[in-house]
């Protein structure tokens, strides 16, 4: 280790060997004398200054690419950011513009819903009022029974052999509705919607809409079956139907309605198809209403609801009292003296007094032209203007004029032509039965 310090220190030596410097001025001279390690040490001064400068150069020269790099960096930093945010907020807007497309759709469903709903609604409730008043009336008659206070027993019967038949089987509304409710379904199923969302409530609502499609065609078929079977009531009594019902105006409060023509296509197939049903539906819960109000006061019961005996038919009969053919223009009931005699329909008393040949009588008037008449009574109970109901008690059974025993006679009169009383009790055993 010495020996090679040793000739480290001969190599400098020789390098850096012992010098003088000669320095004139004024005429005199002047030098200074460096030695070997006064020569290092300046010798190691410079090189640590240029080494200093070397740095300094070489770390302002890769400083300055380190920033740029850093800007570029940054740059693109920024600019991934940007894009990135551009990116959310876009996806945000697509979000909120299919929640305003979602909630759109669901406001517009859920309006033509609630809209139908209440249609249906309102329909449901005067089929249930009219339903409930056929149930009272028949509830009513058949207190009284038929003629002779009999109850049969046989169904429908009388109702099915009055019905004409038909030359050909009419197309179940229910079979129709079905298959424009599956044709619904089907047309949502194949909807490119903007979302799962939009197509489940598509979905529902197209479901909802057979089942509403299904009400409305069973309420229409079951309003015109009624409607039927009280027209051939009516018949039956020997009253056609469109004398007592005014034909079908807009009388119903679903359709007594107004205001700017909106084209109904603008809601689609669907929306055209309900309310064509739904106004079809409508009309004939309109004819069932209006025949229903008709029945009402159209005299079906007969004059007594305790154990009677008929004894005399209406129409060409041999008087009881001189022997001679006469024409009977009502029919005759035998009961225990004092019977209550009740109305046969609502209506309002025309007359209560004394008429020849009749002795007391009550005359009751039930609109549409019907006119009621109970006669040989031997005591009346209500009095002029004064208002009755099905089964209210008008007198009590005698035998007062031209009689010759106790019973009731009872007369049904049409815009005051006579009619035969015991096909209205027929036909209002009709409407019980059935």
């Amino acid at each position: 280790m010495s020996r090679r310090s040793g000739k480290m220190r001969r190599v400098l030596s020789r390098i850096f060997k012992e010098r003088q410097i000669y320095h004139r001025s004024d005429g005199v001279v002047h030098f200074i004398s460096m030695s070997s390690k006064t020569q290092i040490a300046l010798a190691v001064i410079v090189g640590a200054a240029l080494l200093w400068v070397a740095y300094a150069s070489v770390n302002v020269v890769f400083k300055e690419q380190i920033i740029v790099a850093k800007d570029r960096d940054s740059r693109i930093m920024e600019t991934t950011y940007s894009k990135r945010l551009h990116d959310a907020q876009r996806a945000y807007d697509d979000v909120s513009e299919l929640n305003q497309i979602i909630k759109q759709n669901f406001d517009e469903t859920l309006a033509d819903i609630s809209a139908r709903h209440q249609m249906l609604t309102n329909m449901v409730d005067r089929k249930a009022a009219i339903d409930e008043g056929l149930d009272a009336l028949a509830k009513g008659l058949s207190e009284a029974g038929g003629p002779n206070g009999q109850r049969p027993t046989n169904g429908n019967r009388v109702m099915i052999d009055v019905a004409p038949s038909e030359p050909t089987p009419r197309q179940s509304r229910l079979s129709a509705a079905r298959k424009l409710g599956a044709k619904q379904v089907r047309e949502t199923e194949g909807n490119g919607g903007a979302s799962d969302a939009i197509k489940a409530m598509n979905k529902a609502a197209a479901d909802l809409y057979t089942e509403q499609m299904l009400l409305l065609a069973s309420l229409e078929e079951k309003s015109n079956q009624q409607r039927e079977q009280l027209a051939m009531v009516l018949e039956s009594a020997g009253v056609p139907t469109e004398t007592l019902v005014t034909p079908a105006k807009i009388s119903n409060t679903m359709l007594a309605q107004g205001g700017p023509f909106i084209d109904i296509a603008a809601g689609g197939e669907a929306a055209a198809e309900f309310y064509a049903h739904a106004n079809r539906a409508a009309a004939a819960v309109d004819e069932l209403a209006a025949i229903h109000k008709a029945l009402q006061n159209v005299p079906l019961s007969s004059p007594l609801i305790v154990g009677r005996r008929f004894t005399s038919g209406f129409g060409i009969r041999r008087d009881p009292i001189n022997g001679k053919y006469s024409r009977h223009n009502g029919i005759d009931f035998a009961a225990p003296w004092a019977s209550p005699v009740t109305a046969t329909a609502d209506g309002v008393v025309h007359f209560a007094g004394t008429r020849s040949g009749f002795g007391r009588v009550v005359e009751i008037n039930h609109g549409n032209g019907f006119i009621t008449r109970y006669a040989h009574l031997n005591r009346i109970s209500v009095k002029s203007g004064q208002k009755v109901s099905l089964h209210d008690k008008v007198g009590e059974l005698g035998s007062s004029g031209r009689s010759t025993g106790p019973h009731v006679h009872y007369e049904v009169l049409y815009k005051g032509k006579p009619l035969n009383p015991r096909r209205f009790i027929e036909a209002g055993r009709y409407v019980f039965e059935s």
